[in-house]
């Protein structure tokens, strides 16, 4: 997949050809600054799901409530999964 950067000026005046690249499958990366944004084609697929978004907003919960183990070390994470 190629990739395409440019400014907001010159996406401004050609939006439609960017857009058309990016329906194509080119990353657009559009530079404001020192602010970088990327434009991609999405498709319905790429979007998540009821039961993703449920999943996520539970584990939003759960880390809300402290329900979470947090590990500093590779010695330490390794012990968290062996326990799994």
């Amino acid at each position: 997949m190629s990739t395409i950067q440019l400014t907001t000026t010159e996406f401004r005046q050609s939006q439609k050809k960017f857009l058309d690249m990016a329906a194509e499958g080119v990353s657009i990366i559009i530079c404001r600054g020192k602010e970088m944004f990327m434009l991609n084609r999405v498709s319905p697929t790429n979007l998540l799901d009821d039961e993703t978004i449920r999943r996520i907003e539970q584990a939003r919960q759960e880390f809300g409530r402290g329900e979470t183990t947090s590990v500093a070390s590779e010695q330490e994470l390794q012990a968290f999964l062996n326990s799994l």
